[in-house]
């Protein structure tokens, strides 16, 4: 199912209500910038070529990817470069989300800014991408924040409510928030769009609430 355009219209207007508000405390906006000037919008096809390359080859290794080292300084400063180019890179916001809670910290060392202002700016930066609220959520349910995550995974799920990944984690959400009907609910769309992982299933196998349908 794609969005419609009142769906990705009410995603802007919920982006906007909920991220504005943090260019007054420390964390401006990306701003869109000439064609082919950072920042870049990670899913355009047009910047997936050399550009993105040239990026990840310096500033993205798999060391840097994986934790273990920087490349061309810290870790959190070879992020916070990647994160600067490409506000919206899944992989990069991931990896600094989980230097975050690798470091026990909200700004890890040599980033510019905190994981939240990184998130904030990956949504406002490109709206009506699924990924960055989903990935914010997931970061805010493993920092006991449920009805943060809720929140964003809603969001996510208003522009792509079909992603069977989101449709797992958010089955995850609700057997924490122990709403497990809706975790039951979520669980069967995850599988019936092919989600692999069988955890959500066994969860609610053991807690006595999975039905066959």
């Amino acid at each position: 199912m794609r969005p419609t355009l009142r769906s990705v219209a009410l995603v802007f207007l919920l982006s906007v209500s909920l991220h504005n508000a943090y260019a007054d405390l420390g964390c401006p906006p990306a701003i869109k910038s000439t064609p082919g000037n950072f920042p870049l919008d990670y899913n355009d096809p047009d910047n997936k070529g050399h550009i993105l390359y040239l990026v990840e080859m310096r500033h993205f290794t798999p060391a840097v990817e994986t934790l273990q080292h920087g490349s061309t300084s810290s870790i959190g400063g070879d992020l916070s470069y990647v994160l600067n180019a490409f506000p919206n890179h899944p992989r990069a916001l991931n990896a600094m989300a989980r230097l975050a809670e690798k470091d026990h910290t909200q700004q890890p060392n040599g980033a510019q800014y905190s994981i939240e202002c990184y998130f904030h700016r990956a949504m406002d930066f490109a709206p009506t991408d699924p990924t960055p609220p989903m990935l914010y959520a997931i970061y805010l349910a493993n920092q006991g924040k449920d009805q943060e995550a809720l929140q964003n995974y809603q969001l996510s799920e208003k522009i792509e409510p079909d992603n069977p990944n989101l449709q797992y984690n958010l089955g995850l959400l609700y057997f924490k928030m122990k709403e497990y009907d809706k975790s039951l609910e979520y669980a069967h769309k995850a599988y019936d769009g092919g989600f692999p992982l069988p955890g959500l299933r066994q969860k609610l196998q053991k807690a006595g609430v999975w039905k066959n349908e």
